[in-house]
């Protein structure tokens, strides 16, 4: 199984989640600076209603479970003999 179908899939997943989180938010951002870096702050409040409170979050965890696996299939992949009976190009001994 090749993983790169998964990352693909993780992608599109993440894609259309973020997608409906942030199409359907009605939010608001503000930063405030001030003189000592400590002062400063940045506030970032995000409010999602209607499909995309609920698809959002399930598509974007989908999409962690894919790339989970696709994780796994690469790291099992690193490891698995090639037993196709091909044979792998070598370079020539002089």
């Amino acid at each position: 199984m090749k993983p790169d179908r998964f990352v693909i899939a993780s992608v599109l997943f993440l894609s259309w989640g973020l997608w409906l989180i942030f199409g359907y938010c009605t939010g608001k951002a503000g930063i405030s600076l001030g003189t000592p870096l400590s002062a400063s702050s940045l506030n970032i409040c995000i409010t999602t209603n209607r499909p995309g409170a609920p698809g959002g979050v399930v598509l974007t965890a989908i999409r962690a479970l894919l790339l989970i696996w696709a994780l796994i299939w690469s790291i099992v992949g690193q490891f698995r003999r090639d037993v196709s009976g091909n044979k792998k190009l070598e370079l020539p001994k002089a």
